[in-house]
């Protein structure tokens, strides 16, 4: 098997674990740390008994998949290998040493985490999330994309969610500056998104300082619930979140609530009091009792101090 891919019978375990509905991440974290592999949990059906009462709920949905159901999970599995070894892509498992540590920290540890690109860069700990609006406007676009350069300078990696608008403006930042940036996917590595990105995406994956993650399998579209679970990795990715500019019911808010979820520090720019920053607003007014930070649009010291928290 090439580098970074799991072996099929791994694969196929992972995938009808996570098949059982409740037994997410956490779960597989959880077992990984008592050194119980996905294959012992599934051939010592004894082993549900650690997860209490519903440790029966997880084993009866497991008895329930029957012989019809491994060999589902055996044919996925078999496609995301393929998938992966006709991208040129990886599956990162526990086991493998390229899996992120602050993705393996967070309240998300996927189980398989699919990747294409400059794999190195999961290794690197001083990474920044940058996210806002899709319709992010002056002075805030300008503030957004000096930010990321400043990051870079300062040996950061920028973490976003390759979206129009502020995600994009980060990640175009660190291709001009020679940074490194990791594009959090809301599909499949098989299918660029959104559409009018698709040529940046074909620079970016085979550019070095660039990768793509996602917990989606190869073949799965983008969707409303897989976009809101891509702002959760992109908090986990990251030592901290800085949302530029977004209104109150913003998609970019998302991220502001799973960095607080996951107790990462949080920053904003200053609101200008116009209905686009609301989402600004609220940050900064929960400042008082979260970890989080507003920034001045110009003050480039003050980005420093906050960068040093994270």
């Amino acid at each position: 098997m090439p580098p970074h891919i799991p072996e099929l019978d791994q694969l196929t375990d992972i995938l009808l674990l996570e098949a059982i509905k409740g037994f997410g991440p956490q779960k597989f974290k959880e077992l990984h740390e008592d050194n119980v592999s996905a294959s012992t949990l599934l051939s010592q059906p004894r082993e549900f008994q650690r997860f209490g009462k519903r440790g029966q709920e997880f084993k009866s949905q497991l008895e329930g998949f029957g012989s019809k159901g491994r060999e589902e999970a055996r044919h996925r599995a078999r496609r995301q290998i393929e998938a992966a070894i006709e991208y040129d892509g990886a599956i990162l498992t526990y086991q493998d040493k390229a899996y992120p540590k602050r993705l393996f920290t967070s309240n998300l540890p996927v189980p398989a985490l699919y990747v294409r690109g400059d794999l190195p860069v999961l290794k690197d700990q001083d990474t920044v999330a940058c996210v806002g609006s899709r319709k992010i406007r002056p002075p805030y676009a300008e503030a957004h994309d000096a930010f990321a350069r400043h990051a870079i300078a300062n040996g950061f990696t920028i973490v976003s969610g390759f979206a129009t608008g502020a995600d994009i403006i980060g990640h175009l930042a660190a291709e001009a500056t020679g940074g490194k940036t990791i594009c959090v996917m809301p599909s499949g590595l098989d299918r660029p998104f959104p559409p009018e990105h698709r040529d940046i995406w074909k620079r970016f994956v085979s550019a070095k300082g660039s990768v793509f993650v996602s917990e989606f399998g190869f073949g799965v579209g983008a969707n409303a619930l897989n976009l809101r679970k891509r702002n959760k990795m992109i908090a986990g990715m990251a030592g901290g979140v800085l949302v530029s500019q977004s209104a109150e019911d913003g998609g970019a808010m998302n991220a502001y609530r799973f960095g607080m979820e996951q107790k990462k520090p949080v920053a904003t720019f200053r609101t200008d009091g116009s209905r686009e920053t609301s989402g600004n607003d609220l940050i900064a007014g929960s400042a008082e009792k979260v970890r989080s930070t507003v920034l001045d649009l110009d003050d480039k010291s003050g980005w420093s101090r906050w960068l040093q928290t994270l």
